[in-house]
């Protein structure tokens, strides 16, 4: 009997409470790159920045948020512009300088917020492993397995359940 009183009372104190994810962890290096200024947020994981007087895409390293046609697109656009929209971030080098398309291939941050890291954290990301610029893999793994398990962002939507997590 007291067991199932005190389930109640657990019940009601915790009723409607969202799991909160974890701070993030500082950030693993310390961040040495070029400033540019985002002109405009083109999806979850690109942006057109002012860098050097010139305008540029950027693609993030590690990462993979949905298309344009797929589900939580959207979602993961807005929070992408929470994290970056009108700031000037921090553009840290991969391995690679472009990708096929011309876009600067970078890791990002708006002061110690490690941009990548937070979109996969908090779900609208997925760990997305290009080689060579596989520097942060594990580190996003483990994000997107928290992530998926707690059911945030876009997971609960299915759009990362295809499997491959390389392109």
């Amino acid at each position: 009997m007291i067991v199932v009183i005190l389930l109640l009372l657990f019940t009601l104190l915790f009723a409607g409470v969202e799991e909160q994810p974890a701070p993030l962890p500082p950030t693993p290096t310390p961040v040495v790159g070029e400033e540019a200024r985002v002109l405009r947020v083109i999806d979850g994981d690109t942006i057109e920045v002012a860098l050097n007087r010139r305008n540029r895409r950027v693609r993030y390293i590690g990462i993979n948020t949905p298309e344009r046609d797929e589900p939580c697109s959207n979602a993961a656009t807005a929070a992408n512009r929470r994290l970056v929209g009108r700031q000037t971030v921090t553009l840290v080098r991969g391995a690679e300088e472009t990708d096929r398309y011309g876009r600067l291939l970078r890791y990002i941050y708006v002061g110690d917020v490690f941009v990548n890291e937070a979109l996969v954290r908090d779900g609208f990301a997925e760990n997305f492993v290009w080689e060579p610029n596989t520097r942060f893999a594990d580190r996003f793994r483990g994000l997107e397995a928290e992530a998926q398990a707690a059911g945030r962002g876009c997971h609960p939507s299915g759009v990362f359940d295809d499997g491959n997590t390389e392109r």
